[in-house]
């Protein structure tokens, strides 16, 4: 299996390394990282073992690569316009392509340059952070949920063939038929935890739980995202909020991937991660005031930080 990951950042680099490490021909496509990585090798420092690949396959571009089986793609949605440019050069008559990408909308948008059964998702659920290039350090999490954006039974068991990749490593992968399934049970965690990090200003996990009533304001959010799972017909396992809450304040330092973005003044995936499935609420009715007030917050957070956007 030759793999390309496209949008070799922290997320892409963790699960490249770990796809490497069992053996498999992957491919890095890097920008700024590239020269780091050329010179020194890419080291994952983790919970469930480092790695150190010392002479990482690398390219520049898409075209540098050249085409593959497998994309995977893990650059941030606000890069999807490249899609168009980026993709084809990646691409044979049987490559699929893989989204571990935040938020709402992106398999559709990849449908839109290859067959929509070529298309996958994968929802992880990680933490990992890479403050220097070609250093990752993975704190916690790494678990995959995959699902084909056709829903068939064909669908289904190429979704299975893609997680029984990481066989043999630390991930634990999971599968499901329907892609909105597992997407709203990543944006549970996202839409609340990610939304509120960024709206306070960039700030860690652990600042948002000392923080008055914040922890009580992120669990009513998730309850109406859960809601709106539920009245669009997904409904999430009943003990997924008190598990996620949990889970989360153990999370320590741990910021976010929006609130890093702002915090380093690159562009925020407000669209896929809030805006798209906000709309999807107002679809069915759902009553979603506080997850509302939020994207009210995080707009005006941005606006602050970007007048001129």
């Amino acid at each position: 299996m030759k793999i390309a990951i496209l949008g070799a950042g922290a997320l892409g680099c963790y699960y490249g390394a770990r796809l490497a490490e069992a053996g498999h021909d992957v491919t890095f496509i890097l920008r700024s990282a590239y020269e780091p990585v050329r010179e020194k090798g890419l080291h994952v420092s983790s919970v469930y073992g480092d790695i150190h690949l010392p002479t990482p396959q690398i390219a520049r571009t898409p075209t540098e690569c050249g085409p593959v089986d497998l994309v995977i793609v893990c650059w941030k949605t606000t890069c999807n316009a490249q899609l168009p440019s980026a993709l084809p050069p990646l691409l044979k008559d049987t490559t699929r392509v893989l989204t571990f990408q935040n938020g709402m909308g992106n398999a559709e948008a990849i449908a839109q340059i290859i067959p929509g059964e070529r298309v996958f998702i994968g929802l992880c659920f990680v933490c990992a952070m890479m403050d220097t290039p070609g250093e990752i350090t993975h704190l916690e999490g790494g678990a995959i949920q995959f699902a084909p954006l056709t829903p068939t039974a064909e669908g289904a068991a190429q979704a299975a063939e893609l997680a029984a990749l990481f066989d043999g490593t630390p991930v634990e992968t999971h599968t499901a038929l329907h892609t909105e399934q597992i997407l709203w049970t990543k944006l549970s965690w996202n839409i609340p935890f990610n939304g509120l990090c960024l709206a306070h200003g960039g700030i860690s996990i652990r600042r948002l739980f000392l923080m008055p009533g914040e922890a009580e304001r992120a669990r009513a959010i998730m309850n109406e995202v859960c809601r709106t799972a539920e009245m669009r017909g997904f409904p999430l396992p009943q003990e997924i909020i008190h598990r996620q809450m949990e889970q989360t304040s153990k999370m320590g330092d741990f910021i976010p991937s929006s609130a890093v973005d702002y915090n380093r003044h690159r562009p925020v995936e407000y669209t896929a991660i809030w805006g798209t499935p906000l709309e999807r609420a107002r679809e069915v009715g759902a009553d979603v005031p506080e997850w509302e007030r939020l994207c009210t917050d995080i707009q005006a957070r941005l606006t602050e930080k970007y007048p001129q956007a």
